[in-house]
């Protein structure tokens, strides 16, 4: 078979990947998988550099080598140079002389607009490779000048969008005026974590006391998540729920002295239990193993891949009815939807320890998470 036979039936996802850490360089590798265990011919074309130091807030943009390996059955190519206008051009042509029939570009932030449209307006010169979206985040949590005009420069110069919220396919109709297909489907399971532990295991390798309860804050620290209303909700829960405590596990991108100042105020030092640092792969099933439920108190949301974690390893979980959390969490069903305010949150804490209802809620788990798996993402892929 010719090369350029081939490469008509090959898959470009551009994307972070491995070495890359964070949910969306882990889900394109799993993407990837996904592709991979149907018989497609895939890659991923990654970054050289993603984030300039000067912007970046953590304390690194890559996994722990010792903890982790790369893929072995997929190529991943480090082409991708973000702030270099010339790299684009050369990339851009590059995916044009590869002929493929799909490129999917992973988008979530408007400072790599200028970037993938430039890569994506040269790649379609050839008439036969499409270009898709993979819309994590239609408008970023966190809002700054220009980034309307950033976002519709890359949104014209594709042939459809898939997004992981349907309030991202409403905002790209009415806000962003876009007229190509728009195809929602939900954020897939986080399902590389591995399987449940038992508490006993979990609260041994971590370090905790295995007669006490936790709630689990999982992923980064940001403003838009809400973890002061969550802080100020348990502060109250926990006067009438002594046994319990919060554990918020995950690296700050925020000035995390203020939420110490608020835990300070409050008097629950000795409830509150940190983990301040990226978690590995190969540790995530034992934070998740540990606790009750999962409490995701995001002031603004489009979606969370911190819940498709939960219903991969099956554990209950709290969200705000912000964003597409209503959608991706069921109420009574996979666990409760509260309001975002302190008060609805800490009523809500009360209600989901009763233990019929966290029993209940890992049934429901187990019913509800087929919607959520690979092929469903793949299926609509495949529709463009």
């Amino acid at each position: 078979m010719s090369t350029s036979t081939t490469n008509q039936d090959k898959i470009i996802i551009i994307s972070p990947a491995f070495p890359y850490r964070g949910g969306i360089a882990a889900t394109s590798d799993r993407l990837a998988m996904e592709y991979v265990n149907r018989g497609e011919n895939v890659e991923i074309w990654t970054y050289k550099m993603l984030y300039p130091k000067i912007i970046f807030p953590g304390k690194s943009q890559y996994l722990d080598a010792s903890k982790h390996q790369a893929p072995q059955k997929y190529s991943i190519h480090r082409k991708i140079v973000s702030i270099n206008p010339f790299n684009w051009l050369k990339v851009g042509h590059q995916i044009k002389k590869e002929r493929a029939k799909k490129v999917i570009m992973r988008y979530w932030l408007p400072f790599l607009a200028p970037c993938l449209g430039t890569i994506a307006r040269i790649a379609k010169k050839n008439n036969q490779t499409k270009v898709i979206g993979l819309i994590d985040n239609v408008s970023p949590h966190e809002s700054r000048f220009g980034d309307k005009s950033l976002s519709s420069y890359f949104y014209k110069k594709l042939d459809g969008f898939l997004v992981m919220a349907e309030k991202g396919a409403k905002e790209l109709k009415d806000v962003f005026k876009m007229k190509q297909k728009i195809i929602y489907s939900p954020h897939p399971l986080f399902d590389i974590y591995g399987d449940r532990l038992s508490k006993s295991e979990a609260t041994s390798y971590l370090k905790l006391d295995p007669n006490l309860n936790y709630i689990l804050s999982f992923g980064l620290i940001r403003k838009y998540k809400g973890i002061d209303l969550l802080i100020d909700a348990f502060a109250n829960f926990s006067n009438n729920h002594p046994n319990y405590r919060l554990l918020i596990v995950g690296e700050c991108y925020d000035d995390w002295k203020i939420y110490q100042d608020q835990i300070d105020q409050k008097g629950i030092n000795d409830k509150i239990i940190r983990f301040d640092h990226f978690v590995p792969d190969n540790e995530v099933n034992y934070y998740f193993s540990v606790a009750d439920f999962l409490a995701l108190t995001y002031k603004s949301a489009t979606q969370s891949g911190v819940t498709q974690i939960a219903y991969s390893l099956e554990l209950p979980i709290l969200v705000t009815n912000v964003g597409d959390l209503p959608n991706m969490v069921p109420h009574q069903k996979v666990g409760l939807v509260c309001a975002p305010n302190v008060d609805s949150i800490a009523a809500h804490l009360t209600e989901m320890v009763e233990a019929e209802n966290l029993k209940k809620f890992q049934t429901g788990i187990r019913d509800e998470k087929s919607r959520f798996e690979w092929s469903v993402l793949c299926d609509n892929l495949d529709r463009f």
